[in-house]
C-alpha cells in the first residue's frame, strides 16, 4: 500500500475532491517538518564540526606556538636542572568594562589579600582600558578568578626563565631578558641553540659547586676578604666540575643585581697570581734545556736590577736548585732562573700554554691577560715568579692541567663530554713527571709553603702564590693581597685540577695576623679535596705503595721551615 492510501478508504466521490485537498495539505506538512528536521539536524552537525576543527586547528596552532616558543633547558652532567622556562599567568584589567568597583575590589582582594584596597581603587579608577595588576599568578588563582566571575579581566600567559638553584654556578649560567634573549653567560653563548628547543648540557656537577661555593664563601667571611674563586677541573679532557665566583647572586633576580656581583672573577677578573708562577718558571728551566738539573742558584742576597730589588720572605744563604727554588718559594732564585733561559724562551713558553690570550672557554665573560712583554730583564725576572703578569684563574688552572697532563695542552670547557682531541705537547713528559714531583712536595714536605693543604690518602700537590693587589692608581698596596693556590690531587697520576683565589683577605688572631696563601688558601684545599675525592671517585693511597713511588722523584730539600707563610 502507498503511504497516505488509507485516505481513500470508504470515501464517496462526491467527498473525494474534499479529502484530496486535505490529503495534500497534510503531505505538505510532513515534507516540511521533515525537511526542516534534516535541515536543522545539519545545521547543528555542521556548527559543532566547526567547533571541533577549529578548537583542534587552533590547539595545533597555540601548542605549535608554545613548543616554538619554549627556551631549552640547561641540565649539569648529571641531568639536574640548572635552567628552564615554565608558563605564568598574568593578570590584567580593562577598567571600562567593570560594572562595579567596589564589588570588583572586594572579589580580587579575597583571592589576593596581598593588594590594598587603595592601590586597586586607583588602578580601576581609571580611562585607561589596560592595566596590568600582576606580573605573575599561580593556577590556583587563576582558576579562583574563573569562578569569581569578574568582568574585565584578561589573564595573559607568558614564559618565564627559572634557576631552581638561585646562586648556584649563575656567573655561568648567566640570564635572558624580559624577551627569552640570551644576555650572558651560558644563556648568551648558546642563545640561538637555546632559542631553537635545543638542550645544553654542561660539565658543572651541581653537588661539587656547592661544595666549592660553600667552602670559599666562609673562608672568605672568615678572612674578611673581598671576595674570591674557585675551580675543579678534569686534569686530562679539561671539563670544569666547578667554577665559583664570590660573590655572586641569584641568577632569577639578574637584572636588579649590582655590577660588582655580576663581576665574574673566575673567567673575567685578571689578577697577579704571585708565586703560582714559579710553577711554569722550573717547567721552562727543565724544558728549555738552558739549564741543568743540578745547577744552583745563590740566593743569600737580594738581588737588584736597575732601581728594584728583588729579595725573599724568608732568606737562605745559600745556593738552591730548582725544586729547593719552588718548595721555599725563592723569588730571588726564580729570577735568577728565569735570567738563565731569557725573555724570548719565557714568552714562547707563555704563549704556547695560553697565557697571552683569551681563553675559547663556552661564556662571554673571558678576560685577556696582561703581560709585559717588553724583553727587559727586569720584566722577565719578575713575571719569573708572578708580578708583571696578569691572569685569570681560569688560565692558571688551565695551565696546571697542561704542565700535569704530560705536557700535553688542556683546553678547558663547560661542556660535558666536548669531543676536541688536542694533540699539542707543549712541555715533555720528561718535564712534567720532575714538575709534578716538585708539586707534591710543596704540600708533603716539612719546608713546603702548602703544609696545611696536605689531605692524608689523597696526594695533593701545588703551588700557593701570596701578591700585592695592584693599586687602581698605580703602582702596589703593601696592605692588601691577592692570595692563590693551584694544584692537582692524586699526584702520581692527576685527574682533578683544583685552583683558588681569594681577594684581599685580612690578618686574624687565629692566624697570628697573617693573610698569606699558606694560611688562607690552603686550609681550603685540603677540605675541599677531602669532600670532593669520594664524590669524583678518587680513592685514598698510602704515598709509600709502589705505584705512588714509581711515578714521582724523590727530591731532598734542605733549608728551614718556614711554616705556611707564602
Amino acid at each position: 500500500m502507498k503511504i497516505f492510501d488509507f485516505f481513500d478508504l470508504d470515501i464517496s466521490k462526491q467527498n473525494q475532491s474534499k479529502f484530496r485537498k486535505i490529503k495534500l495539505l497534510i503531505c505538505s506538512l510532513l515534507i516540511i517538518i521533515f525537511f526542516t528536521i534534516i535541515g536543522y539536524r545539519t545545521i547543528s552537525l555542521a556548527s559543532i564540526n566547526k567547533s571541533n576543527v577549529s578548537n583542534k586547528v587552533y590547539a595545533g596552532i597555540e601548542n605549535e606556538t608554545i613548543a616554538k616558543s619554549l627556551r631549552g633547558n640547561i641540565y649539569d652532567r648529571n641531568n639536574k636542572i640548572l635552567a628552564t622556562t615554565i608558563s605564568t599567568f598574568s593578570l590584567n584589567v580593562n577598567p571600562q568594562e567593570i560594572l562595579n568597583i567596589d564589588q570588583t575590589i572586594v572579589k580580587l582582594r579575597k583571592i589576593f589579600p596581598q593588594l590594598e584596597e587603595k592601590y586597586l581603587y586607583k588602578k580601576l579608577n581609571t580611562n585607561k582600558k589596560h592595566i596590568n595588576l600582576l606580573k605573575e599568578i599561580s593556577p590556583r588563582e587563576y582558576v579562583n578568578l574563573l569562578n569569581a566571575g569578574i568582568e574585565g579581566l584578561k589573564i595573559e600567559t607568558k614564559n618565564k626563565r627559572i634557576y631552581p638553584n638561585n646562586t648556584l654556578a649563575s656567573h655561568i649560567l648567566g640570564a635572558t631578558d624580559i624577551d627569552g634573549n640570551g644576555i650572558a653567560g651560558v644563556e648568551k653563548k648558546f642563545d640561538s641553540l637555546l632559542q631553537g628547543g635545543s638542550d645544553i648540557t654542561l660539565s658543572i656537577h651541581c653537588g661539587i659547586q656547592h661544595i666549592t661555593r660553600k667552602l670559599l664563601f666562609d673562608q672568605i667571611k672568615k678572612f674578611e676578604a673581598e671576595g674570591g674563586a674557585g675551580i675543579i677541573m678534569n686534569a686530562k679532557n679539561g671539563e670544569v666540575f666547578s667554577i665559583v665566583s664570590l660573590p655572586d647572586y641569584n641568577a632569577n633576580n639578574y637584572n636588579s643585581i649590582l655590577n660588582e656581583n655580576l663581576f665574574n672573577k673566575a673567567t673575567k677578573g685578571i689578577y697577579e697570581l704571585g708565586s703560582t708562577l714559579k710553577l711554569i718558571t722550573a717547567a721552562i728551566a727543565f724544558d728549555s734545556n738552558l739549564i741543568n738539573e743540578n745547577d744552583v742558584f745563590d740566593v743569600s742576597k737580594p738581588l737588584k736590577i736597575s732601581s728594584r730589588i728583588i729579595n725573599d720572605f724568608h732568606p737562605l744563604n745559600y745556593a738552591i736548585n730548582i725544586p729547593e727554588v719552588i718548595v721555599h718559594s725563592s723569588n730571588i732564585g726564580s729570577a735568577k732562573i728565569a735570567e738563565k733561559f731569557g725573555s724570548s724562551t719565557q714568552l714562547k713558553y707563555l704563549r704556547s700554554l695560553g697565557l697571552l690570550s683569551m681563553l675559547s672557554l663556552e661564556i662571554p665573560e673571558l678576560g685577556t691577560p696582561q703581560v709585559l712583554i717588553d724583553k727587559k730583564v727586569l720584566s722577565t725576572m719578575t713575571i719569573s715568579y708572578g708580578h708583571g703578569i696578569s691572569i685569570t684563574p681560569m688560565h692558571l688552572a688551565s695551565a696546571t692541567a697542561t704542565i700535569v697532563n704530560s705536557g700535553v695542552k688542556v683546553n678547558p670547557t663547560l661542556i660535558k663530554g666536548k669531543t676536541e682531541k688536542n694533540n699539542d705537547v707543549i712541555i715533555s713528559n720528561k718535564t712534567s713527571l720532575k714538575i709534578k714531583s716538585i708539586m707534591r712536595l710543596v704540600v708533603s714536605n716539612k719546608y713546603g709553603t702548602a703544609k696545611k693543604a696536605e689531605a692524608p690518602g689523597y696526594l695533593i700537590g701545588g703551588k700557593t702564590g701570596t701578591a700585592e693587589k695592584i693599586n687602581p692608581s698605580g703602582g702596589y698596596s703593601k696592605k692588601e693581597n691577592i692570595v692563590a693556590f693551584t694544584g692537582a690531587f692524586p699526584m702520581n697520576d692527576p685527574e682533578f685540577i683544583i685552583t683558588i683565589m681569594i681577594d684581599n683577605p685580612k690578618g686574624q688572631k687565629f692566624s697570628f695576623g697573617h693573610r698569606t696563601a699558606g694560611w688562607v688558601v690552603a686550609p681550603i684545599v685540603k677540605k675541599l679535596v677531602t669532600r670532593v675525592a669520594p664524590i669524583l671517585g678518587v680513592n685514598p693511597q698510602l704515598e709509600s705503595s709502589s705505584k705512588f713511588s714509581n711515578n714521582l722523584l724523590n727530591y731532598k730539600i734542605r733549608g728551614k721551615n718556614h711554616g705556611a707563610n707564602l
